[in-house]
C-alpha cells in the first residue's frame, strides 16, 4: 500500500486541512497581544537569557522553549502563530495515535475524537501566539507521551518497550515542565492503559489488581516532576505555589471540600458542554454581523463537508454501529475519569474555567471531554440525528474560532494604528514619563499593554544595563490610578518577572482614542478638550496630563514595522496629528496649511472635536471666513462648541476676531 493510500495518511491529511481552515485564514493579521508585550520587549532589551529570569518564579522550564524560538523567529509574530498552529496540529495527530492504539477498529469514532479535540472551541487564546506557545507545546507533547506509553505496553520486543518508555518519560517531563496544572492528563494515560489491560479474561478482583499493578511503571514517568515540584522547587507566584494554595484547605477542610466539589461540577459541565455553547453565544451577542458573513459561513460549511467526508471515509473500514458496543462503554468511563481528574488540580489552586478569560483551564479536560462527547454521540438514533449533531458541532467550532481570530486581528489593527498615530504626534517623550491610555475595543488589563508598545518605539534598548527597565511607564486606567493621580502619588516601584518600572503619578501623559472613528487625542492638561465619546475617567484626569513631557523638537521615532505592521495611509488622522503637533509648537501657519490640504483631499473628521486646532489656527491668523465655516460644522455639537469657545477665549486674538469667535461659538444657538 502506497503512503498516499494509507489510512494514516488520510487521517493526518483530513486533520491538517480542516484545522488549517479553522486556524490559519487570519494568521497574518495577528500581532502582539496581552503578555506578548513584556515578553518580547524584555528579550529585545536583554536577549534570550532574560527568559530564565521571567519564568524562574513559576515555570522555569518555559525558558527552554522560548529561547530557541526567539533565536529562530526574533520579533516576528507571524512565525510564533504558525508554530502555535503546528503544535496544535501535532496535538491532534498524537491524540489520534493514542486513541487508535486502544480502539483499533473504531476508525470513525477516533477520528471524530481527534477532530473535536483539535478544533475544540473552549480554548480561545490560540491567537495569542507568543505567550501561549508553551501551552501548545505542552498540549502536543502530553498525548504524544501517552501514545508512546501505550506503544511501549503493546510492543513485543524488549528494546522497543524500553525505547518507547524512555521517550514517553522525556516528553512527559517536557509537557509537565511547561504547564504543571496539566498533571491531570496522567489520568488519561492510566485510563487508556486500564482499558487495554481490562480486556483480558479473568475474575473481577484479580483482574483489577493485575491492571493497576501493570500500569504503575508507566505512571512513574510523572513522579520525578512531582517530587521536584512539590519538595524542591519554591514558587514565588501565588497562583502556582502549591503550599499557599492548599493552606485554605487546611484551615477549614469541610468547607473547602464542599466549595471544590461545587466548582468541580461546574467545570465539568463547562468543559464538556459549555465550550460548545458559551463562547459561540458570547461572540454572537457582541458581533452578530460576523456570523452573517458569507465568507465565514462558507468556511464553516466547507469544514463541515470535509469533516463529514472524513467521517464517512473512516466508517467504511471500522465498526460504526449505532448500538451500544464495548468501545462506547470503555470510552465513556475512560473519558469521564480523565475529565474529572484533569479539573481537580485546577480547582485545588482556586482557579476555574471561565470563557473567554480563563478558557485555558479547559484544555487538559478537553481530551477526556471529547472522548465522552463522541461516545454519547454514537448513542443517538436515528443515524441522521447523530450526523446532524456532528456537523452542527463542527460548524459551531469553526464559527467560534474564526470569530475569535477576527477579534484578535481587529485588536491588533487597533493597537498598531493607535501607536502609529502616537508616533506622528509625539516625536519623543521624556524619560520615565507615565502613560495612561484609552484604547478603543481593547481592555487594558495590565500596565505593559501600554508601556510595552510605547517602549518598542521610544526606548527600544531600555534605560538600564543591569535589568530590564523600560524608558516609559504606564498605569491601568482604573479607580485606583485615578485616586493616585488626585493624591499626587510619586514613584511606585514594581518588579514583575525581572522587569522594573517606577510609575510616577506626578508625571503623566494621557492618550485616548475614544472610538475607532476617532483619532488618538493627546490630552493637554493646560487646556484639555474632549470628544463627546470620551471615557469618563479620561475626563477626570485630563487636567493632570502634562503635554510638556512631549519633546516636540526631537527626531521622530518610527515604529518598527515587524511589530506594528506597515505605516497606515496618511489620511485625516495623519493630518490631525501633524496639525496638533504644530499647534503645540505654535506653528499656526502649518496648521492652516494642513487644513487647506485636508479640504483639497476631501478629508474630514468623524469626531468633531478634531476641528479645534484648525478653528484656533484660523482665529489666530485672522481668517474669519474659515472660522464661520468651521462653526457651522459644530452647529449640532454644543459640547464641542463650548470647548471651542473656552479655548478661543484663552487665546490672544484681535478684538474683531474675538467678537466673531464669541458670536460663532459662545452664544447659544
Amino acid at each position: 500500500m502506497s503512503l498516499f493510500k494509507s489510512e494514516k495518511f488520510h487521517s493526518i491529511a483530513f486533520l491538517t486541512i480542516i484545522s488549517a481552515l479553522v486556524y490559519l485564514p487570519l494568521v497574518a493579521k495577528l500581532g502582539y497581544t496581552h503578555d506578548d508585550w513584556y515578553l518580547m520587549y524584555a528579550a529585545k532589551v536583554k536577549g534570550i537569557s532574560i527568559f530564565h529570569t521571567i519564568f524562574a518564579e513559576d515555570r522555569p522550564m518555559r525558558a527552554f522553549v522560548m529561547m530557541p524560538f526567539y533565536l529562530a523567529f526574533g520579533e516576528n509574530p507571524l512565525y510564533y502563530n504558525l508554530a502555535s498552529y503546528f503544535f496544535r496540529l501535532l496535538s491532534g495527530i498524537s491524540f489520534l495515535w493514542a486513541l487508535r492504539l486502544v480502539w483499533v477498529k473504531e476508525k470513525a469514532p477516533t477520528f471524530l475524537m481527534a477532530l473535536f479535540f483539535l478544533i475544540y472551541p473552549g480554548f480561545l487564546s490560540h491567537p495569542n501566539g507568543v505567550d501561549y506557545l508553551s501551552h501548545q507545546v505542552a498540549l502536543a507533547f502530553a498525548p504524544l507521551s501517552i501514545a508512546l506509553s501505550l506503544k511501549a505496553f503493546l510492543s513485543e520486543k524488549n528494546w522497543q518497550r524500553i525505547l518507547f518508555f524512555l521517550l514517553s518519560v522525556v516528553f512527559g517531563g517536557i509537557y509537565l515542565g511547561q504547564m504543571e496544572y496539566y498533571i491531570g492528563l496522567e489520568s488519561l494515560r492510566f485510563a487508556l492503559l486500564f482499558v487495554l489491560l481490562w480486556r483480558k479474561e479473568g475474575k473481577w478482583l484479580p483482574k483489577a489488581w493485575h491492571t493497576i499493578w501493570r500500569s504503575i511503571p508507566f505512571l512513574l514517568a510523572s513522579l520525578p516532576f512531582l517530587y521536584w515540584r512539590l519538595f524542591i522547587f519554591e514558587s514565588t507566584r501565588g497562583a502556582t505555589d502549591t503550599n499557599k494554595q492548599l493552606s485554605s484547605f487546611l484551615s477549614d477542610p469541610l468547607r473547602q471540600l464542599l466549595l471544590w466539589g461545587t466548582k468541580l461540577f461546574e467545570d465539568i459541565i463547562k468543559v464538556l458542554f459549555g465550550a460548545w455553547v458559551t463562547p459561540f453565544k458570547q461572540f454572537y451577542q457582541y458581533n452578530a454581523t460576523l456570523f452573517n458573513s458569507v465568507i465565514f459561513l462558507l468556511i464553516a460549511l466547507t469544514l463541515a463537508g470535509l469533516s463529514y467526508i472524513g467521517y464517512r471515509h473512516f466508517s467504511k473500514n471500522g465498526s460504526d454501529k449505532i448500538k451500544a458496543i464495548p468501545w462506547q462503554r470503555e470510552a465513556l468511563l475512560a473519558g469521564a475519569f480523565s475529565l474529572i481528574i484533569c479539573q481537580i488540580p485546577i480547582i485545588m489552586v482556586n482557579r476555574q474555567v471561565s470563557f473567554p478569560v480563563y478558557s485555558r483551564y479547559a484544555l487538559p479536560g478537553s481530551l477526556g471531554a471529547v472522548i465522552v462527547l463522541v461516545a454519547l454521540l454514537y448513542f443517538l438514533r436515528p443515524e441522521f440525528l447523530r450526523k446532524s449533531f456532528f456537523v452542527l458541532l463542527v460548524i459551531i467550532a469553526a464559527l467560534t474560532h474564526n470569530a475569535n481570530a477576527k477579534k484578535f486581528a481587529k485588536e491588533t489593527e487597533v493597537i498598531n494604528n493607535f501607536w502609529w498615530q502616537v508616533s506622528w504626534r509625539v516625536p519623543s517623550m521624556e524619560i520615565e514619563t507615565t502613560l495612561l491610555a484609552n484604547y478603543p475595543l481593547v481592555v487594558t488589563e495590565e500596565d505593559y499593554f501600554i508601556w510595552g508598545p510605547a517602549s518598542q518605539i521610544y526606548y527600544a534598548e531600555g534605560i538600564s544595563k543591569q535589568r530590564v527597565r523600560p524608558g516609559v511607564y504606564a498605569a491601568v486606567l482604573n479607580e485606583e490610578a485615578v485616586q493616585d493621580i488626585f493624591n499626587g502619588e510619586g514613584e511606585k516601584y514594581r518588579n514583575r518577572r525581572g522587569i522594573v518600572t517606577y510609575a510616577n503619578y506626578q508625571k503623566i501623559l494621557v492618550l485616548s482614542q475614544p472610538s475607532t472613528s476617532s483619532c488618538v487625542h493627546i490630552i493637554d492638561g493646560t487646556q484639555p478638550t474632549y470628544s463627546g465619546m470620551e471615557n469618563e475617567r479620561i475626563m477626570q484626569i485630563g487636567g493632570y496630563s502634562d503635554a510638556g513631557l512631549i519633546q516636540t523638537d526631537a527626531d521622530p521615532h518610527t515604529p518598527p514595522e515587524i511589530v506594528f505592521g506597515p505605516e497606515p495611509a496618511h489620511d485625516w488622522c495623519y493630518i490631525y496629528q501633524t496639525a496638533t503637533l504644530a499647534r503645540q509648537k505654535g506653528d499656526w501657519e502649518l496648521v492652516a496649511a494642513l487644513d487647506t490640504e485636508a479640504s483639497e483631499k476631501g478629508s474630514v473628521p468623524q469626531d468633531p472635536v478634531e476641528w479645534l486646532p484648525f478653528i484656533e489656527a484660523s482665529a489666530m491668523l485672522g481668517d474669519g471666513e474659515r472660522v464661520r465655516d468651521l462653526a457651522s460644522s459644530l452647529e449640532n455639537e454644543p459640547f464641542i462648541r463650548q470647548q471651542a469657545c473656552e479655548s478661543l477665549r484663552r487665546m490672544e486674538l484681535t478684538s474683531e476676531m474675538r467678537v466673531l469667535a464669541e458670536d460663532s461659538y459662545c452664544i447659544e444657538k
